[in-house]
């Protein structure tokens, strides 16, 4: 389970004491690179660099949600997910009763949506959440013979286990049987389900849920396996069960090379597989009123099966080469044209802020009280030119140890019910023209900037990823580290970049457009000591 690790702090009030200066507004700058004054307060645009690297396999066990399906990003290719995930008991050593049959399984996995209103027939109206892309592809769901362990033998079991982006070929030549489900053109629907199932008191009861995947399993498979197994080794606890169905494969395969991709969590409550079965008891209440209470007569029953606790996604991830060889072209002492930003198996962009040392140090010097500083990154329109496929949210932290910097902590708009909104006053929204285009990201690095300043706190190399929810911080490892200089690697990357399909490509600080390289400004008030 993924907790969200951040700080407890209170909300801090940030004061600005403006000292009175004399009327001829002498403000001091450096380099001649004082660019203008905002409400009277001067800014300074400082220096900054940055490129990209490709990551390659990603740790993609214990994600907090999973991505299933075909994506096709205009700028970085296809995109194939699929999802290995073992199946656990509902209970240890099930009873199921006398000549149990079952009747029928169902594969139930919710979708995100939103409800949007009740409809005059008393249907409900939704919105797929997370669903990219609309076109069908074919599913598959099939059984697995791969063990997922919870640690790594290899280790001696004192580490868990960590399994990557690009073990689909392991899993699928570790696969068992005809396919369970097949489905050769899948594409989720918006509209509810709605079901009957017979409650305790053998009763109809109708169900009406949200928009998700119901699918009839074979019955006979669940016959063998499952119910024709009472009272055995194989369920007697979910560490033998384990071992015995060792887990269910989804496989998504591309129809017209097109597809739709959505992100599930197979954790959600209502997700697993419902087998119902009839087995035969006692009529001790003469329910048929024949005056014999020791017939047996049939009564309806379910079990449930959940996914995990184990689940990992795989990924085939289509690079186009031109965007592979300028990523290689990046050059860590003066920075590139674009910065690449891919979930997924995908890219990081390192952001190094001022100049040189000497900037730096003469900016130290100065003992400026900072009110704001902020970088801007401009989206490259000629090559994102689909409005659908932006990413609403970048993530910057600190590339060393991988933690949150000091303004996301403080900033007090984090909303868990919301993350698409959360933290935009240290991280925007993407904004957008009246085309729907992106335009520009603004991350706020205030307190940052501060520390760096005015407190000599190190000037670490900064990440920037895409986010699919700011609100997660914690991260994955990397199968293989990326050096992205001759003393520095990339080890680890924020998990909420992985489960995030899209991508974008941003300006850098050699862009050939001056006006949309990256931005870095400071506004400070000066001081009189």
């Amino acid at each position: 389970m993924i907790f969200l690790k951040r700080a407890r702090l209170a909300p801090i009030a940030l004061l600005l004491v403006l000292a009175f200066t004399s009327c001829d507004n002498d403000y001091n700058t450096i380099g001649g690179r004082l660019i203008g004054q905002f409400d009277s307060i001067p800014s300074y645009e400082a220096g900054v660099s940055g490129y990209s690297a490709k990551l390659g396999p990603v740790q993609t066990n214990a994600l907090p949600v999973n991505l299933l399906g075909v994506y096709n990003d205009p700028v970085y290719g296809q995109q194939v997910a699929n999802v290995l995930t073992q199946l656990s008991l509902s209970s240890n050593n099930p009873q199921f009763g006398t000549q149990a049959v079952v009747d029928s399984v169902v594969l139930t996995l919710p979708y995100f949506s939103t409800e949007l209103e009740t409809l005059e027939n008393g249907n409900i109206s939704y919105q797929l959440d997370s669903l990219f892309g609309s076109s069908p592809y074919k599913l598959t769901v099939s059984r697995s013979n791969f063990y997922l362990n919870n640690f790594d033998p290899d280790a001696d079991f004192a580490a868990a286990q960590k399994y990557y982006s690009n073990q689909g070929s392991t899993f699928e030549n570790s696969l068992i049987g005809t396919p369970l489900y097949t489905n050769e053109n899948f594409v989720p629907s918006e509209l509810g389900v709605v079901y009957e199932v017979i409650n305790e008191q053998g009763e109809l009861d109708t169900i009406n849920a949200s928009p998700r995947l119901r699918a009839n399993l074979p019955v006979q498979f669940f016959q063998d396996n499952i119910i024709n197994k009472e009272g055995s080794l194989e369920l007697s606890n979910n560490n033998n069960f384990n071992n015995f169905i060792r887990g269910l494969y989804f496989k998504a395969e591309p129809v017209n090379s097109k597809g739709n991709m959505l992100l599930l969590n197979f954790a959600n409550a209502d997700a697993g597989i419902t087998v119902y079965y009839t087995s035969q008891v006692e009529d001790s209440s003469d329910s048929d009123e024949d005056g014999d209470t020791t017939d047996l007569i049939a009564r309806p029953s379910s079990f449930k099966l959940s996914f995990g606790p184990n689940t990992v996604n795989t990924f085939s991830q289509d690079f186009p080469e031109g965007i592979t060889s300028e990523i290689s072209q990046s050059n860590a002492e003066i920075g590139a044209k674009n910065l690449f930003l891919k979930g997924g198996e995908g890219t990081v962009s390192v952001i190094e802020l001022f100049e040189d040392e000497l900037e730096l140090e003469e900016l130290r010097t100065k003992n400026w009280l900072i009110n704001e500083a902020n970088l801007t990154f401009f989206v490259d329109q000629e090559r994102v030119q689909s409005v659908d496929s932006e990413p609403e949210r970048i993530y910057l932290y600190n590339l060393k140890t991988n933690e949150q910097l000091f303004d996301y902590l403080v900033d007090p708009s984090l909303s868990a019910e919301n993350p698409l909104n959360s933290l935009i006053s240290h991280s925007s929204r993407l904004v957008r023209d009246d085309s729907g285009a992106g335009v520009s990201y603004k991350i706020r690095i205030t307190e940052h900037v501060k520390n760096i300043l005015n407190k000599d706190s190190t000037n670490v190399k900064l990440g920037l990823v895409v986010t699919k929810n700011i609100n997660l911080v914690s991260s994955s490892a990397l199968k293989t580290p990326v050096a992205i200089d001759t003393d520095n690697k990339i080890t680890r990357v924020p998990r909420a970049a992985v489960i995030e399909p899209k991508g974008t490509v941003l300006h850098g600080n050699l862009s050939p457009d001056v006006d949309k390289r990256i931005k870095f400004n400071i506004y400070y008030t000066e001081t009189n000591n």
